[in-house]
């Protein structure tokens, strides 16, 4: 155990396994363009990649394995489970998942008269300039076959 200990303490404080830690960061945010084949990018995308970026901004922030290693757990637990409604271990109410819901469908805000007109003036001035558009390419259609 003293020599696991060990490794993790001189990982702490690498300078060489933090900048590894930030190239995965930016893997994971996808800062970093990588050319890869679409199984193996599937694999990277769907395996693991939440939880290692997750450990990674966490390692990054506290720079102790250990502690990066129990936020990982714990953002885990609560997004996997606690808070996924999906899970059948969800905390969070019906009453809430419900008013989300309908939040989603009305986008939460209600559509005032100035901007339903502001939305009529701009669908004729699209109409407008498609009218006048069409017009032009007919005259020029007309001056082309002209000669």
């Amino acid at each position: 155990m003293d020599v696991v200990n060990n490794a993790i303490n001189s990982l702490n404080s690498s300078t060489f396994f933090a900048g590894i830690m930030m190239i995965c960061l930016n893997i994971g945010s996808r800062y970093i363009q990588i050319n890869l084949d679409e199984s193996t990018e599937s694999y990277i995308k769907y395996a693991l990649t939440k939880e290692i970026l997750v450990f990674t901004v966490s390692w990054m922030a506290t720079r102790n394995i250990y502690m990066a290693l129990l936020l990982t757990a714990v953002f885990v637990v609560l997004a996997d489970f606690i808070l996924n409604e999906k899970s059948k271990y969800c905390l969070l109410p019906k009453k809430f998942l419900n008013s989300r819901k309908l939040g989603e469908y009305t986008n939460n805000k209600i559509i005032t008269e100035k901007e339903i007109n502001d939305a009529n003036e701009l669908l004729e001035k699209a109409k407008m300039q498609k009218n006048k558009s069409n017009q032009l390419n007919y005259l020029d259609a007309y001056n082309m076959n002209k000669f």
